[in-house]
């Protein structure tokens, strides 16, 4: 008979695992709705123009969406099905102090997302409709993501089916340039090495890093790391955010733009 113990961290990897390939089915099935690497301006809410100068941006990842609202900035999960089905989860914000016209906007905003059945992308624009296909939010499309430029991760594939957060205390980065070519920082070396982009296909690799001997947690993380980038081969960025995932949709690393 197996041990309480024994039961229960068996439980414990089964809802690991379920969680894990239920977000790897989420990332594979949004990668094929049209809306990874796309970033959106908010153009109306409930058929009413939003006033000039205020923007309300809304942007896809593989698996998360994020934007601002027109004073914070905010994340949340969505999930795409046939017939153009999508919705929203949970919203996360920072809690900036927004004045009264901004807190009302940003309320009616995201009381707007979770009321989202359906998408349409049409005429170079995204509309969100609701289960009576009537449209709540229209946007017109913000400049295109790019892949370049310098990130800080913020997250690695540990390579035993988790991502965990970079260490306390440790660096990694990544610079994607134009020519093909990046270089970054490990926590402990320095690395360099070449890529390919094709829409939102991405090749890394082989990378080659200088030798010196790494203490943990620097030492293992900056294995995982430059395991990870060689394994991403899609990525997508939103708000900010980098997320770099291999053909099955499991993230392999997470990262921010270096430049505030």
């Amino acid at each position: 008979m197996l041990s309480r113990d024994r039961l229960f961290k068996s439980a414990f990897i089964l809802a690991v695992t379920a969680l894990v390939a239920a977000a790897c089915n989420t990332a594979a099935a949004n990668g094929n709705s049209g809306l990874p690497n796309t970033e959106w301006l908010l153009s109306t809410m409930d058929g009413a123009p939003i006033a000039s100068g205020t923007n309300v941006t809304l942007g896809f990842g593989v698996a998360q969406a994020s934007g601002n609202s027109g004073c914070n900035d905010y994340s949340t999960s969505y999930q795409t099905g046939g017939s153009h089905e999508l919705t929203f989860g949970n919203i996360a914000a920072t809690r900036k102090l927004c004045d009264t016209a901004a807190n009302a906007l940003e309320t009616k905003f995201f009381a707007s997302l979770a009321k989202v059945a359906r998408f349409g992308l049409a005429g170079g624009g995204l509309t969100l409709l609701d289960r009576s296909n009537s449209a709540v939010l229209t946007f017109a499309p913000a400049p295109a993501q790019s892949l370049e430029g310098p990130w800080l991760a913020t997250a690695v594939n540990s390579g035993n089916g988790a991502v965990t957060s970079v260490p306390a205390g440790v660096t990694g980065a990544v610079s994607f340039f134009a020519d093909g070519h990046l270089e970054g920082f490990g926590g402990c070396n320095n690395f360099s090495g070449s890529y390919t982009v094709k829409g939102d296909s991405l090749t890394v690799g082989p990378l080659m890093g200088t030798m010196m001997a790494c203490p943990d947690p620097a030492g293992t993380f900056e294995a995982q790391f430059m395991t990870a980038l060689q394994n991403s081969t899609k990525w997508s960025v939103s708000a900010g955010k980098l997320d770099l995932r291999d053909d099955s949709g499991a993230q392999q690393v997470a990262a921010e733009t270096a430049i505030k």
